[in-house]
């Protein structure tokens, strides 16, 4: 402040004496013209005058004068030489031939007809002009008048320009300039120490009292009192942004995707806890480069592009888990690595894959029957007594196809989660009892006997639920209907709806082949099947169990299997009993329609 100070006032000081001694000499050339051009127009009125009496004046034809008798007639006039003494005087005929010149031989020199001074003088008695020369840097005035005769009386005068006369003047004006300039100087720096001293002197790190003035002038006092305000504010924002500082750091601590930040260098800033779990590492990585953390070329590839500016993404796998990993750059040359979680989005996308090659194959083989049989038909190779044969084989294959696409729709519309708001309170035993008479046919056909309990017994006490009726249906069709298939000649089948507790469970057992072990966590995934070629054989789809495992999951139901291998199965549903008074009163006529 104190140079600044001082350098302002030294520099305006100089300044303002540069331009006044410019502004001065501008004026003093200024009057010194007019002065110049006031004696010229008097001398030519004084040479006028001398040439009253003169024969020059009173000629009544100046052109019978030839330049010798000029110069002779005005050299006899006195008063005319003394007065052309220090000015150039010149005479001009009518034609603008110049007759007498004091400075140089009048026939050396051009006409004068076309000069702005004659011509003026010609029009309107008198003319003036300017001339400057820039070889010899100086400049001419002209006047001149008309005579009687016709003649033209011109006179001039010549002066440095002003860029002659400030050169010339010069030296002394910088001497003064440089002299004035010291002493302003020496004045400035005396007059900013006075100034600045008490400034020094002013204390700001303590709270200033109220009625207080702190400040060496009245003129600072406001500028003392904002900072002590804005030093307020600032404690207050840096105790907010502390707050979120913290809260930031409770965020990234807590949060379950990894996150890291680094600077334009690749130095790690900031890495949480998830980051650190990702990669196992036990340090903190504050401040070490991210070639410590990454070891992965390709990431580190991506890495530098963010670092470069450029945004990317990119899979990773890691301990048995699948991330996604984004790399974001960030102002002043950063980059943001984010890494998600994405297992089980893999998972689901490895079995939706799974599903639609499935169901692919699926159908490709009924429809690859069909077609079969129907070429040989319509190929006329089929004999006769055949055609029956092939005909109710192209309808088993369609009847297979049919379902096959039923179960497939019927999935789809659990998964979208329809007919979810439909619930009811359903009879459980009577749409077990229902699904059992639906399916009568086909376990007489294969020797299997059914049998439906309520609480133990036969026929008895029917126990309700808040369920889909058409989804408890389907439940109890696909259970029994899997027990039979895979059921043994001569077995049976014991459907029981039964208080468990604070839940309703509704099993469904049989005396089959039974589930080994291996196989016993895969029955619930779409077109796994126990025994292919019984369920070939017996027209099934593969998408019983999981149209079962997504009823039971649209419900808030719980499922259980319990099997063993030659033995038989056993699948139990537990749901959570319908609140509603008289419920078993009011939903014993419920189908499950």
């Amino acid at each position: 402040m104190k140079k600044r100070i001082y350098l302002s006032m030294a520099l305006l000081t100089s300044a303002s004496l540069a331009l006044a001694s410019c502004v001065l000499c501008l004026i003093f050339y200024h009057q010194f013209s007019i002065y110049l051009q006031s004696d010229v127009k008097r001398r030519v009125q004084l040479l006028k005058d001398a040439l009253a009496g003169s024969n020059v004046a009173h000629a009544a034809e100046p052109a019978q004068f030839d330049r010798r008798d000029f110069a002779q007639e005005i050299a006899a006039n006195k008063a005319f030489s003394a007065l052309a003494e220090d000015a150039r005087v010149s005479i001009v005929g009518p034609d603008g031939s110049v007759l007498y010149d004091s400075a140089v031989e009048a026939e050396t020199l051009e006409n004068h007809r076309e000069r702005e001074e004659i011509r003026a003088a010609r029009n309107a008695g008198f003319g003036e002009s300017r001339r400057f020369s820039n070889t010899l840097r100086q400049e001419t005035y002209y006047y001149a008048v008309e005579l009687p005769n016709g003649l033209i009386l011109r006179a001039a005068k010549t002066t440095s320009s002003f860029f002659a006369l400030f050169g010339r003047a010069l030296p002394a004006v910088f001497g003064v300039l440089i002299c004035m300039i010291i002493i302003c100087y020496i004045a400035a720096g005396a007059l900013t120490n006075r100034i600045v001293k008490p400034l020094n002197a002013m204390r700001l790190d303590g709270e200033i009292p109220a009625g207080d003035i702190a400040a060496p002038y009245d003129e600072i006092t406001p500028f003392v009192r904002a900072i002590e305000k804005q030093r307020a504010q600032i404690a207050g924002q840096l105790a907010s942004l502390q707050e979120r500082s913290d809260a930031i750091n409770a965020i990234m601590e807590n949060m379950s995707e990894g996150a890291a930040l680094l600077d334009w260098r690749g130095i790690i800033l900031s890495a949480n806890k998830s980051v650190l779990r990702i990669f196992e590492a036990d340090a903190p990585m504050e401040g070490k480069n991210i070639l410590e953390l990454l070891r992965d070329i390709t990431l580190l590839e991506y890495t530098r592009n963010a670092l470069a500016g450029n945004r990317g993404e990119t899979d990773m796998e890691r301990a048995g888990r699948d991330y996604r990993v984004y790399f974001s750059p960030v102002t002043d040359n950063g980059a943001i690595l984010l890494f998600l979680d994405v297992t089980e989005k893999s998972k689901a996308e490895k079995l939706r894959r799974e599903f639609s090659a499935n169901v692919s194959h699926e159908l490709k083989t009924p429809l690859t029957s069909i077609s079969g049989y129907a070429e040989l038909l319509d190929s006329g190779m089929v004999q006769e007594r055949d055609k029956a044969a092939f005909i109710r084989k192209i309808k088993d294959e369609s009847w297979r196809l049919i379902a096959l696409v039923e179960d497939i729709m019927l999935l789809s519309r659990l998964d979208e989660g329809e007919n979810r708001e439909l619930f009811a309170p359903v009879n459980l035993a009577a749409a077990a009892r229902e699904s059992a008479a639906a399916l009568a046919q086909k376990a007489s056909e294969l020797g299997v006997s059914v049998t439906v309990k309520a609480n133990g017994a036969a026929i008895g006490a029917d126990a309700v639920v808040n369920a889909n009726p058409s989804m408890m249906a389907e439940l109890f069709f696909n259970l029994i209907d899997n027990a039979i298939k895979y059921n043994k000649p001569g077995g049976s089948v014991t459907v029981e709806v039964a208080e468990s507790g604070e839940l309703v469970a509704a099993s469904v057992s049989d005396t089959g082949i039974g589930i080994s072990k291996e196989a016993q966590s895969r029955v619930f995934e779409r077109f796994y099947r126990v025994d292919k070629s019984r369920s070939k054989k017996t027209g099934g789809t593969g998408l019983g169990l999981a149209i079962v495992k997504h009823i039971t999951s649209a419900h808030n139901a719980e499922i259980t299997l319990d099997s063993r291998e030659g033995e038989g199965t056993k699948v139990t549903v537990y749901f959570k009993p319908a609140r509603t008074p008289d419920a078993g009163k009011d939903a014993s006529s419920t189908g499950a329609g």
